[in-house]
């Protein structure tokens, strides 16, 4: 039988309190669902880019920036969100609400300005030439390692936002 520890049984606690708050305030997960220019694609579409797009719309939105992100998959290998992220996200005030993972799809990719593909590969269905992408890679696994992935994603996002926010005043 495994033993939890104060601290991890603390943490989940206040994960799950977080969560329920977060489902109180309303769905962040919904702006997950529609198009935007920004679209980041992670093999499973439940971890490294649903992070990255709730912070890229965080920090878009602090900045002033009208863009927008959303989350997808490259792989239909989950129906749903798995508790464990669930609750690490809601650590981060990410309430997911309805959102489900999905694969891209064609008019995502072709609608986008920018294509982020996260440790993943972009299906060769839904491969449109002239669309930027960028590829993005070397991260812990976000369901294993929540916290050191989430720190280095935050580099990268931080600096997409950055480069958007510097293109956007000139």
């Amino acid at each position: 039988m495994r033993v939890w520890g104060r601290t991890t049984v603390a943490i989940g606690v206040l994960a799950l309190l977080v969560l329920v708050g977060a489902s109180c305030r309303g769905s962040d997960g919904a702006s997950l669902q529609s198009h935007a220019p920004v679209v980041f694609v992670c093999k499973n579409g439940v971890a490294m880019s649903v992070w990255s797009a709730f912070t890229f719309n965080r920090l878009a939105a602090d900045r002033g920036l009208s863009v927008r992100a959303i989350s997808r998959a490259a792989e239909p290998t989950f129906t749903r969100v798995p508790l464990n992220m669930r609750l690490a996200l809601a650590l981060d005030g990410f309430g997911i609400g309805d959102y489900e993972p999905r694969v891209v799809g064609f008019a995502e990719v072709r609608a986008a300005e920018r294509v982020i593909l996260i440790d993943a590969q972009l299906p060769s269905s839904v491969a449109v030439p002239d669309r930027p992408i960028e590829t993005w890679t070397g991260f812990p696994p976000m369901r294993e390692k929540y916290f050191e992935s989430r720190a280095a994603l935050r580099v990268r996002v931080e600096g997409l936002v950055d480069r958007l926010a510097n293109s956007s005043t000139r």
